[in-house]
Parts: structure tokens; sequence; C-alpha cells
């Protein structure tokens, strides 16, 4: 009779031992289910046009610097784990304004600048009215992306980003330069080229709603 009830106890021991292990690891693959598809989750935004804008800056070497901006015509991106992990992103060439010091037009009106970074030699905006950049990749607070400028196409780096809560939606900032030369961006007097800095500079603030 010992036998038999020692039998049945180790029998019980053994079984609620099961559904305890049984338990855990439901619980265990429920949270790690729930810690994945929070992982997992994403959000597409819209971009406001009226709310975003590309500060752009050229120099002239050891003299001085315009500075302006660019209107977006449209775009979407993807927010996942606070990070923009894929988006598209379409520039209106022909928005182009200046936003520097009267200072610097003394000699000639703002107009001239802008009728001169329009013409065929820099952006060539009556052949390409629009600029793109679409997003390849993320490193960090790093996004590498396609810059198509006058129909050229190089993978460029849009740096410091960050991604802050704004009403209805995000807003994301990040800096981006890229060397002019390498999308046919010159002076055709090569004098003039040569005190022209090879790099602009563009600020971007793109306001995005779901």
């Amino acid at each position: 009779m010992k036998t038999v009830n020692i039998l049945i106890i180790g029998i019980l021991a053994l079984t609620i031992m099961s559904c305890d292990n049984s338990a855990k690891k439901e619980k265990t693959n429920q949270t790690e289910e729930k810690i994945e598809n929070t992982q997992s989750v994403s959000t597409t935004y819209k971009i406001n046009t009226k709310n975003s804008v590309v500060g752009w800056k050229g120099s002239m070497i050891g003299v001085y610097a315009h500075e302006g901006n660019l209107n977006f015509n449209d775009g979407s991106f993807v927010v996942s784990n606070d990070k923009v992990t894929s988006g598209t992103f379409t520039i209106d060439m022909k928005s182009m304004i200046t936003t520097d010091d009267d200072a610097l037009y003394k000699m000639a009106p703002r107009e001239k600048l802008i009728g001169h970074l329009q013409a065929p030699d820099f952006f060539d905006v009556e052949n390409h009215p629009t600029s793109t950049f679409k997003i390849t990749s993320v490193e960090g607070t790093t996004v590498i992306g396609d810059l198509t400028i006058k129909g050229k196409t190089n993978s460029e780096k849009l740096t410091n980003v960050t991604i802050v809560e704004a009403e209805n939606g995000v807003q994301i900032n990040g800096i981006l330069t890229f060397d002019r030369q390498k999308y046919g961006i010159t002076y055709k007097n090569t004098m003039n080229d040569m005190v022209l800095s090879d790099d602009v500079e563009l600020k971007i603030t793109i306001s995005g709603s779901k």
C-alpha cells in the first residue's frame, strides 16, 4: 500500500510540474510574441508640404554664402521603432527662393541669382523641374538614399536624423551635403567655378501625417 501511495504522489508531482512548466512556457511565448509584435509595428506618413521645407546653402570659398528654401511636391515615409525605414520625396525645383541678407544683393537683385541657379549650367529647372530622394537603408541616425538631380542619381546620406512627435504626426529633421560636381552643377566659366564650393548643404525638415 505504501508503495502505491508513493507512486500516486510521484505521478501527481510530475503532473503538477509539467503543468507549471507548460504554463511558464506559454507565458514566455506570449511575452516574446508581444515584444515581437511591438517591435514590428510601423506607421506610414504622408508628407505635409505646407510644413516641410528644404533649406539650401551654397558658398563662395572664403567670401560669403547664399541661402534659401525649396518646397516639396509630395512624398511619404514609414517609421518603425522610432526610425525612418523607407520613403520617397519629390522636391519642386521651381519653388527655389533666397532667404539671406539684403546686403548680399547690393550689386544684383535676388532674381538674378535665382535665374542663374535655375539655368542649364546649374539646376536646369526647365528640363528638370523636380529632384527626388528615395531611402534605401538606415544606419543609426543616418538615412541613406538615392538623390536624383538633373537626371543624375547618386547615393547620399541624410545625417543627424531626429524624429519628434508633432500634431497629428511626426517631424523629421536632418542634414544632407552633396558634391554638386557629381550632378553636373557647374559654372561655364572655369575660374568662377573654382571659387564656388563643391559642397551644397541641405537642411531637411519633413512634417508627416498618418
